[in-house]
């Protein structure tokens, strides 16, 4: 049995696996790790992705521990997926890309929206990958959070979409979107690739929001992952044992 841990910014997602199979998988928010609790018998393997603090990394160290003292946090490694970012490249970000490898051969770009949204490339010549960057930029609710917190008049009160944008939650609903969908197609076209021949997954808390805006013909365009992350983390697991 294996324990993947994906330590976002706002909350933590964890999976017990055993031999690829998914046995378990919780959420906890980060303010409420003290409350974490994994039960499992027997776990062989704990594999971390962290972007968050060493004082709460050392927290999830002392509850894991007990029930496993082979933990490993997964670092960012160009031998296995090359990238030309700079050494700034949150682990997570390469992971979920990592996760790509997986899934496809062609062109692709995730887009994971949690606290932060990012959009990152990969680009695929046959069984060679390369990370080529990506973007960043707030995510939903960091969006609506900045604009609530500096304009008296804006608050969102209602999430269901309509086709017309003739209100407040609308014109922020439609307004995230719209960025997004942008920033996507404008990314591409800075890499001088076709929208067609690419392939696109949606991962993080919010991709249903992103996913449901679209409509039906431009949803088989886009692919759902639950946890980009979590998948990076298996594939990173079954690397570092071959290159021991």
């Amino acid at each position: 049995m294996d324990l993947f841990i994906d330590v976002g910014n706002t909350k933590t997602k964890w999976c017990l696996s055993s031999n690829e199979d998914v046995e378990k998988t919780g959420l906890i928010f980060n303010t409420e790790l003290n409350d974490l609790t994994i039960k499992a018998e027997r776990i062989e393997n704990v594999l971390i992705s962290s972007v968050n603090s060493e004082v709460l990394e050392q927290q999830i160290i002392e509850k894991i521990k007990p029930l496993c003292p082979h933990i490993l946090f997964a670092k960012v490694n160009k031998h296995f997926l090359n990238t030309n970012y700079s050494n700034e490249l949150g682990v997570d970000r390469w992971l979920g890309v990592l996760a790509l490898t997986e899934r496809t051969k062609k062109n692709a770009i995730i887009i994971d929206s949690g606290t932060a949204l990012t959009i990152d490339l990969l680009l695929s010549d046959y069984d060679s990958y390369l990370h080529k960057g990506g973007l960043i930029l707030p995510g939903f609710h960091l969006f609506n959070q900045s604009l609530m917190q500096n304009s008296a008049a804006i608050r969102m009160k209602n999430k269901d979409m309509t086709i017309d944008i003739n209100n407040s939650d609308m014109a922020l609903l439609h307004g995230f979107l719209m960025s997004v969908s942008g920033a996507v197609e404008k990314f591409i076209m800075h890499h001088h690739l076709d929208f067609n021949e690419i392939d696109i997954y949606l991962t993080g808390g919010d991709a249903n929001i992103i996913f449901d805006s679209l409509e039906e013909q431009m949803q088989q365009k886009y692919h759902k992952i639950d946890n980009a992350v979590i998948e990076g983390l298996k594939i990173y697991k079954k690397l570092a044992l071959t290159d021991k």
